[in-house]
């Protein structure tokens, strides 16, 4: 024990190198809004465990072996370190699992918009010190003598299992920061390229689905998924400020749903689940059951995409898959314009002569922040300064309110958008012609605390309960008298796929009429956000 002692004196600099990389976010855990006190507890006892066990096997290799190892370290784990600190800075949570994940989908233009957002001159300065803090440690190590293995065999292989243990086991290594972090790009790459088999497969497989009867009468259904949209920033819920100066004067002829709630707060896990039959209850649906653009296909209907936020034509990620399945597709994004951008591309599909079904689905960039780049110059119509509106709240200062301001300037933008898809669609007179539309999630806007955005690790209900409509031209509502048009039902849009089937008239194996928002037979059910229930969300926030 002598010599280990004395080896121990001369690492005192190694030993903080551990402490630093290892145990800094765990010691910086109680900060985080998300997380409990047996969570806190874990997360420093795995941390803790690990940093005993690299410094018991740093006695056994030499100095430079150290030096190497320990920068391999810092190389693989200063950028999930500087995500984890830097989130833990400006929105108070920890990373959690789906998030984590999240980060692997999000395209870099929108992670370029998100850091621009949130960047400050203390987040760059604290990520910069995090950075080279231990550069400088590594550098000013000094070298000492190594312990021979086989004097302290028990010690050195004790050191390697728990290691081991801690690597291999995924509820022990999802407290490790960096290396949750890895494991986890492993694992959602390997899942990715399953469901991209999966769905690529089951194009071959034999699945009907039947039309309504009798109905000669094209159809055409536009879906337009807008982005970020707050409902409570609409003056169709209620909202002071007139930001649906134009939906508005539709009045009973657009069925507007207030208790409509979102699968998740993040775009790709939402998009996920409206466009597939996947549930919280049945997640392996996803690959099991046809999504949207599938059932659609298979009915004969000509399908169309148009998006202004980024996918791949190469499916780099399962999100991709889905919407590759249309039969036409647009990829706006590319142009990085506002999404009034849709419009002429919607004109030229609906100003095709046939007798065919269409289904369109549109996917805005909304109200997605930075909120600024959201709308054009006319469209900077609020100010808190000199209507008074915004109201006044201990953490709502200037610069929170502007920002409330330019949200508010992309909302009434929006309402410019989506009442030219519906002037649009009423010209189609020789066609029985619906539009739904409803945002992936909200958007929290200093509703509660100094927040602005949408994080699930800290979610609330203006990120989860979202706006929802429906336009139909009078003689397709007319037509169907089998529709119920209750704007009071509580629903979760993860059920869309039973609800535009059944304004299409569709029939397959796997339609559900108690989940149509728009059936008679519809029974409401436990609508959850993520994994946690919607009515625990509500409640933690009265």
């Amino acid at each position: 024990m002598k010599e280990v002692l004395e080896i121990l004196k001369k690492k005192k600099l190694q030993f903080f190198f551990l402490f630093y990389i290892l145990l800094l976010v765990p010691i910086l855990s109680p900060m985080a809004q998300n997380l409990t006190i047996m969570d806190n507890i874990g997360i420093f006892a795995v941390c803790g465990l690990l940093f005993v066990a690299i410094s018991i096997l740093s006695l056994f290799i030499s100095s430079k072996s150290e030096k190497i190892i320990y920068s391999i370290l810092l190389a693989i784990s200063i950028i999930p370190g500087s995500i984890y600190l830097a989130y833990l800075l400006f929105a108070g949570v920890l990373l959690e699992q789906n998030s984590v994940t999240s980060l692997f989908e999000t395209n870099p233009d929108e992670s370029k918009e998100f850091v621009a957002y949130y960047l400050s001159i203390w987040v760059i300065t604290g990520v910069l010190i995090y950075a080279a803090i231990p550069i400088v440690m590594i550098c000013s190590m000094k070298s000492f003598k190594r312990l021979r293995v086989k004097d302290y065999k028990v010690l050195f292989f004790s050191s390697i299992i728990i290691i081991v243990s801690i690597i291999s086991i995924n509820k022990l290594s999802q407290s490790v920061y960096f290396i949750n972090i890895y494991k986890s790009f492993i694992s959602y790459k390997i899942r990715t390229k399953k469901e991209i088999e999966a769905i690529k497969d089951r194009q071959d497989f034999a699945y009907e689905v039947k039309t309504m009867p009798g109905d000669t009468v094209p159809k055409t259904i536009v879906v337009v998924i807008g982005e970020s949209l707050n409902k409570y920033h609409m003056s169709l819920y209620g909202y002071e400020r007139n930001t649906n100066p134009l939906l508005s004067a539709y009045g009973d002829s657009l069925t507007v749903y207030s208790n409509v709630v979102s699968p998740q707060v993040h775009t790709i896990p939402v998009m996920r689940s409206v466009l597939s039959m996947a549930d919280f209850e049945h997640p392996e649906y996803f690959t099991k059951k046809p999504s949207v653009f599938e059932l659609f296909n298979r009915a004969g209907y000509s399908t169309y995409l148009i998006s202004n936020q980024e996918f791949s034509d190469e499916c780099r990620s399962s999100y991709d898959i889905l919407l590759t399945l249309a039969q036409n597709k647009y990829n706006v994004a590319k142009h990085k314009q506002h999404d009034d951008i849709c419009l002429p591309v919607l004109d030229k599909i609906l100003a095709q002569k046939d007798n065919k079904n269409k289904l369109v689905i549109i996917h805005l960039i909304g109200s997605h922040m930075a909120y600024e780049f959201r709308y054009p110059k006319e469209y900077i119509r609020f100010n808190h300064l000199k209507d008074g509106l915004v109201a006044d709240k201990p953490f709502c200062d200037k610069k929170a309110k502007s920002t409330i301001d330019k949200y508010d300037n992309s909302v009434l933008y929006n309402d410019y958008v989506i009442n030219n898809i519906i002037t649009t669609l009423k010209k189609q007179c020789d066609r029985n012609t619906a539009m739904i539309y409803f945002s992936d999630h909200g958007e929290e806007l200093y509703d509660y605390r100094e927040f602005a955005g949408h994080a699930y690790e800290k979610v609330s209900p203006p990120m989860c309960e979202i706006p929802f409509m429906i336009w139909m031209c009078p003689l397709f509502k007319a037509m169907r008298e089998d529709l119920v048009f209750d704007g009071n039902r509580p629903y979760s849009s993860e059920d869309l796929v039973y609800s535009i089937s059944d304004i299409a008239g569709l029939n397959y194996e796997d339609y559900n009429d108690t989940r149509s928002l728009f059936s008679k037979g519809f029974t409401p059910r436990e609508r959850y956000v993520g994994k946690k229930k919607y009515e625990a969300i509500v409640e933690k926030f009265r």
